[in-house]
């Protein structure tokens, strides 16, 4: 689950494309009855902030998505959690690089998208600095360090959605290893991304 600074400060927020990504995931997959299935697993507040369908470009406590995301998962698939959330996050690189990101599309390839992306997380994240590294031909690192907030969710479909957007770049059998994670105790979360 996510976790608050030590400070106590108010944690991490994204933007409500996030959201919608999911809610979009949760249309597509089974319609209102799926939808319902996962909005029971939540918590009246969040709820009610889901089905007022939240603006693109407001921000919401990452706990919110990582609750989305768990309760998604506990419908779908309870024992195979991290290809739920895997799978949320290739589906939201699929609608989002599409819709507001599409200039990552035309002609570049993925170092392209992902030395590009420190400047698109900052978009989507109100905190948490990010950078990229390119190891080889067809392999990087994306780091971020310094967010106050993290989950498990928000890391894997983070991955998902690198192994997506890779792909429709041209990437062929990308794969993204969580080399290092804050969930795990780590000072940083690291996402080594290798491709074909």
């Amino acid at each position: 689950m996510t976790e608050p600074d030590e400070s106590g400060a108010q944690g991490t927020r994204i933007k409500g494309a996030s959201l919608l990504a999911r809610l979009q995931y949760l249309a597509e997959r089974g319609g209102d009855a799926l939808r319902e299935a996962v909005f029971e697993r939540l918590p009246p507040p969040d709820r009610r902030i889901l089905q007022n369908r939240p603006l693109p470009s407001s921000l919401f406590p990452l706990e919110l998505n990582a609750r989305l995301d768990e309760a998604i998962a506990q419908v779908l698939d309870p024992a195979h959690r991290v290809a739920v959330y895997r799978e949320l996050g290739r589906a939201s690189a699929q609608q989002n690089l599409h819709k507001f990101h599409g200039i990552f599309l035309q002609g570049r390839g993925p170092h392209d998208l992902l030395s590009g992306f420190p400047a698109v997380r900052a978009t989507y994240y109100s905190d948490g600095a990010a950078s990229y590294e390119k190891t080889g031909d067809s392999s990087g690192v994306f780091r971020v360090a310094g967010a106050r907030s993290h989950s498990l969710p928000d890391c894997e479909s983070t991955a998902g959605y690198f192994e997506r957007a890779i792909e429709l770049l041209g990437g062929r059998e990308a794969k993204v290893e969580l080399g290092r994670c804050r969930t795990r105790g780590d000072e940083r979360c690291e996402f080594r991304c290798e491709w074909r």
